[in-house]
């Protein structure tokens, strides 16, 4: 029986899981699909009921926005769900869902392959949703210098700082990306439309802070073009998937 996958999002033109996902499973012969579904905030927990009832899904990606609220319908959480308050993977359990939370470390993953040292290093995050918090979580064990976090939603960014103050000794403020950052990171959905504004103001940064975006596609979103511009090393959002692939395949117990 062909296994079923998808990725929930909204929108979901962004989303490259099922070209990834779809090549390996033809590669490593495994008789698998993945689609992308577009769902609406107002249709998630009724679509992860009724997709519960599909049996021969094996696991769910989740993207924005919804990992905040995949977290509040597991049944079996990681460690990393639980303060980060957001899962973006899902797999059917006894009882329901269970799920765990792979973007901070195929973020930070991602940032290592391409030679950039975290340890030391003080970062700067703007956007405190799902994968926000993920890749907050991921800098934090790699004993990073500091981290400043912030959001147009000023009541998520001191909640997630109130979150990690509580698992780790590193300082948290909740400032915007300034001249003291050597690591300026994107985790908002600004970018994905060309239209958008840029997520924060390139202009604040120090020469030579890396800028780092979260975004798919497109690969080299307005931020990353500008920031190239000025003269700052950037990092691909597409290295983010790239790196935490191997975690999602054994988290659904792929062979």
């Amino acid at each position: 029986m062909t296994l079923l996958f998808a990725i929930v999002g909204d929108p979901v033109a962004q989303v490259r899981s099922p070209e990834v996902f779809n090549r390996l499973f033809d590669e490593r012969g495994v008789d698998a699909v993945m689609v992308p579904l577009l769902v609406r905030p107002s249709g998630f927990a009724a679509t992860l009921s009724g997709l519960r009832k599909v049996e021969n899904l094996a696991g769910l990606i989740v993207t924005v926005p919804h990992k905040a609220s995949a977290a509040q319908l597991l049944n079996k959480a990681s460690a990393r769900v639980k303060i980060a308050n957001a899962s973006n993977v899902l797999r059917p359990c006894l009882d329901g869902w269970e799920g765990d939370l792979f973007d901070g470390e195929g973020f930070a993953r991602g940032m290592e392959a391409e030679g950039h040292v975290l340890q030391g290093a003080h970062c700067a995050l703007v956007g405190c949703g799902g994968a926000g918090a993920a890749i907050a979580l991921a800098l934090l064990e790699r004993d990073v210098a500091s981290l400043s976090i912030w959001d147009i939603d000023q009541a998520r960014a001191a909640d997630l700082a109130q979150r990690l103050r509580a698992v780790t000794s590193v300082e948290i403020s909740v400032t915007p990306p300034d001249a003291q950052s050597d690591v300026a990171i994107n985790a908002t959905p600004l970018g994905m439309d060309e239209n958008d504004p840029v997520p924060f103001f390139l202009e604040r940064l120090r020469n030579g802070a890396l800028v780092a975006d979260a975004i798919m596609k497109p690969p080299r979103t307005k931020l990353l073009r500008e920031a190239e511009r000025r003269g700052h090393p950037i990092q691909e959002g597409r290295h983010m998937l790239d790196n935490q692939v191997k975690g999602i395949w054994s988290f659904f117990g792929l062979p």
